[in-house]
C-alpha cells in the first residue's frame, strides 16, 4: 500500500507555487517596464553629452544585437565629442545567471567573425573576465557585473583610463 503525502506536504507544494507564481510575476513586470540603470557623469575628463534611460536604452540594445533579451534596466551615455569620444551601453536582467549567458553568448557571436570586431583578448580584474575588442575605430570592452551586461567603446588614446573608471563604477 502506497502512502499519500499529508497535509504538511500538501501545504509545502502549495507554498512553493505561490511562491513560484510570485516570482515569475515580478520577472514579467521587471522586463516589461524596464527601469533606468545608472550612468557615471564622466569617463576619463569627458562629460556625458548624450543619454537615454529605461525603455528607450533598452530598445537600442535591442536594435544593435536584432533580438530581444529580457531586459529589466537599461542605459546608453555618450562622452566628449567627435574628436575624444566614448560610448557606454549597460543593460540589466533579473539575475546575476542570466548576465553571465548574455556575456557568454556575446563572446561566442564575436568569435564566429561576422561582426564588426576583432577579439584582441581578455584581462582579469578583481575575478572579472573583461573582454577586449577592436573595432570600428575604437577599443571595445565587455564584461558582466552582479546583473549587468557593461559595453565600453572608447577611442585609444581614453581607453584605458576610461575602463579603469567604469570598472570602479560598476564593481
Amino acid at each position: 500500500m502506497q502512502k499519500r503525502p499529508g497535509p504538511a506536504a500538501l501545504m509545502t507544494i502549495g507554498v512553493l507555487l505561490i511562491i513560484g507564481s510570485f516570482a515569475y510575476w515580478q520577472f514579467m513586470q521587471a522586463i516589461e517596464k524596464p527601469t533606468a540603470a545608472t550612468l557615471p557623469e564622466t569617463i576619463a575628463g569627458l562629460e556625458q553629452s548624450d543619454a537615454s534611460f529605461g525603455p528607450e536604452a533598452v530598445d537600442v540594445v535591442t536594435q544593435l544585437h536584432g533580438k530581444s533579451f529580457p531586459l529589466s534596466s537599461g542605459a546608453y551615455g555618450m562622452y566628449g565629442n567627435h574628436d575624444n569620444m566614448a560610448m557606454l551601453w549597460v543593460a540589466g536582467v533579473p539575475a546575476k545567471a542570466m548576465a553571465s549567458k548574455m556575456v557568454d553568448e556575446m563572446e561566442q557571436a564575436i568569435l564566429k567573425g561576422d561582426s564588426p570586431f576583432t577579439p584582441t583578448g581578455t584581462r582579469k580584474v578583481n575575478g572579472r573576465t573583461i573582454y577586449e575588442l577592436a573595432g570600428m575605430g575604437q577599443k571595445h570592452f565587455y564584461f558582466r557585473s552582479a546583473s549587468l551586461v557593461v559595453w565600453l567603446a572608447a577611442d585609444d588614446s581614453i581607453a584605458d583610463p576610461a575602463l579603469t573608471e567604469i570598472l570602479n563604477f560598476y564593481p
